[in-house]
């Protein structure tokens, strides 16, 4: 089981999927209090708590070393109300993939490379 802490620019939905239908524990930055929080406090409350950054902000977060990131583009995310599980989805697929990823960034950029077919 992987532990995510999903960013802001998605879905608030997107995590209660990961923990509902995959079994992870995954939290979104507005439910753990970190709404508009600086993206050092992101990445240094993922460290703390053990968790993957699920982030679009790669200018901002690309300085940081010691926390797992996960790149995302939304604009390779199924559009409206399927991006939520789209990003469940290919989430759930890199973790069975990854299941002890390494420190600094993945990337998930294509909806093909994780199994996910566009606009489902």
């Amino acid at each position: 089981m992987t532990a995510f802490l999903i960013d802001e620019m998605f879905p608030v939905a997107a995590p209660a999927l990961l923990r509902d239908s995959y079994g992870h524990d995954a939290v979104h930055v507005a439910e753990a209090g970190l709404r508009a929080a600086e993206d050092a406090d992101v990445a240094a409350a993922a460290r703390a708590e053990g968790r993957v950054v699920v982030t679009e902000n790669v200018a901002d977060f690309s300085a940081e070393r010691d926390v797992v990131l996960v790149f995302v583009l939304k604009k390779n995310l199924p559009a409206g109300g399927a991006m939520a599980a789209g990003l469940a989805k290919i989430l759930d697929n890199w973790a069975r993939d990854y299941p002890d990823p390494y420190l600094g960034p993945h990337w998930l950029a294509t909806c093909a490379a994780a199994r996910l077919p566009r606009g489902t």
